[in-house]
């Protein structure tokens, strides 16, 4: 998998919470032209451009062209990109089914509705925790079932409970 500059650089910005507009003010580029750079779009930065980025995003130049082969430098360095792009790749090979996309889709339309049920945000709060909470724990409880599956050669099969 190739990290792309521009993803490097979005990555950071958006980790900082420095919005686009702001940031391309301060390197004295249009915001058009920045989002072009993190997009992809513009490839070949001015160098000065390239320094500044990397100074106010605190980016080794070397890692951000690539020149770094350890993988380790951009766990350190970056690890929301990492945790961005891997996910993104796990998560739509995981949404390429419509059956897995529907479901999503329908859990995650009640959590949301659920908002405007409880109204009060510190009990969504506590939703959501409670939501992630069983989710680990559902989580924890299937890995244990497909070990103990694997142990007795049981074949794992998939129900359509819509």
């Amino acid at each position: 998998m190739k990290i792309k500059a521009g993803e490097i650089i979005r990555a950071k910005r958006e980790e900082k919470n420095i919005p686009l507009v702001s940031f391309a003010k301060e390197l004295n580029i249009s915001p058009g032209y920045l989002s072009q750079l993190e997009n992809g779009v513009k490839t070949n930065p001015n160098l000065d451009i390239l320094m500044s980025i990397t100074q106010k995003l605190d980016i080794d130049l070397e890692m951000l062209l690539g020149v770094e082969s350890s993988e380790e430098n951009y766990l350190v360095k970056i690890p929301s990109l990492l945790k961005l792009v891997l996910a993104r790749e796990r998560n739509s090979r995981v949404l390429s089914d419509p059956d897995i996309l529907r479901k999503y889709c329908k859990l995650a339309e009640k959590i949301f509705d659920t908002k405007y049920l409880i109204e009060d945000s510190q009990l969504y709060n506590m939703f959501i925790d409670d939501l992630l909470n069983q989710a680990e724990t559902l989580i924890k409880r299937y890995l244990g079932l497909r070990v103990l599956m694997e142990t007795r050669n049981v074949p794992v099969e998939t129900h359509n409970n819509s």
